[in-house]
C-alpha cells in the first residue's frame, strides 16, 4: 500500500503495476480482477452487482454509465470520464481517482473508505447519502456547483479545492478538515458544524454565514 496524507488524514492507496495485470478491453461485462482496462469507450452501459478488484482503469470514456451495487477494492482510475454517470449503492475501498471527470455525475447511497480524489472535476455533481467510513481526501479538485445532500463525512479532508457555489444540505461534517480551501461562496453552513478550518478562512466563512442568514449590515463603519 502507498500512504498519502491530506492534512492529518492518512489514506492507504493501492500500489498497482500495470505490467502484472491482464489487458481487458472496454466495454467489459461483470467483474474485473487484476485487470488493466486502457483506452476505450463504454458510454451509457450498465454494471450491476459487480466486483472490481486490484485493477487499473485509464483513459476511458464512461460517459453516462449506470453502476449499481458495485464494490470497488484496490483500484486506480486515471483520466476516466464519468460525466453524467449514475452511481448508486457503491462501496469504494482503497481507491485512487486521478485526473478523472465526474461532471454532472450522481453518486448516491455509497460508502468510501481509504479513497483519494486527486485533480478531479466534480463540478455540478450531486452526492446523496454518502458516508465516509474511513479516510477520504479531495486534493486539487473542482467542486463548483456541487451539491452534497444527507451526507455523513466525519473522515473527509479537502485541500486546495475550488468550492465556489458548493451547497451542503442536511449534512454531518463533524470531524472533517476543510483547511486550505476558500469557503466564502459555500452555502448550507449549518452543515459545517464541527469542521476544522484555519484562521485565514474566517473572513470567508463569515461571508458565507452572513449570506446564508440573509444578514444586512447598515450604518457607518466603526
Amino acid at each position: 500500500m502507498a500512504l498519502r496524507t491530506v492534512h492529518e488524514l492518512d489514506i492507504d492507496l493501492p500500489v498497482i503495476d500495470s505490467g502484472e495485470l491482464e489487458p481487458v478491453s472496454a466495454p467489459w461485462g461483470g467483474n474485473l480482477n487484476d485487470a488493466h482496462v486502457r483506452t476505450g469507450r463504454a458510454i451509457r452501459t450498465t454494471l450491476i452487482d459487480a466486483r472490481l478488484r486490484r485493477s487499473h482503469l485509464e483513459n476511458l470514456d464512461l460517459n453516462g454509465v449506470v453502476w449499481e451495487d458495485v464494490t470497488v477494492t484496490g483500484c486506480r482510475f486515471e483520466k476516466v470520464d464519468f460525466t453524467a454517470a449514475r452511481l448508486t449503492g457503491l462501496t469504494f475501498e482503497r481507491v485512487h481517482f486521478v485526473n478523472c471527470k465526474l461532471t454532472w455525475a450522481h453518486l448516491a447511497e455509497s460508502r468510501l473508505d481509504d479513497v483519494l480524489f486527486e485533480g478531479c472535476r466534480l463540478d455540478a455533481a450531486t452526492f446523496d447519502d454518502i458516508t465516509t467510513t474511513g479516510p477520504t481526501g479531495f486534493v486539487g479538485c473542482v467542486l463548483v456547483n456541487t451539491v452534497l445532500r444527507d451526507c455523513v463525512l466525519p473522515h473527509a479532508a479537502m485541500s486546495g479545492c475550488r468550492l465556489r457555489q458548493m451547497s451542503f444540505e442536511s449534512c454531518d461534517l463533524r470531524g472533517a478538515d476543510l483547511r486550505g480551501n476558500q469557503l466564502s461562496e459555500v452555502s448550507g453552513v449549518s452543515s459545517l458544524r464541527g469542521v476544522t478550518i484555519e484562521p485565514a478562512q474566517l473572513p470567508g466563512l463569515t461571508d458565507a454565514v452572513m449570506r446564508d442568514l440573509g444578514v444586512i449590515v447598515r450604518g457607518p463603519k466603526g
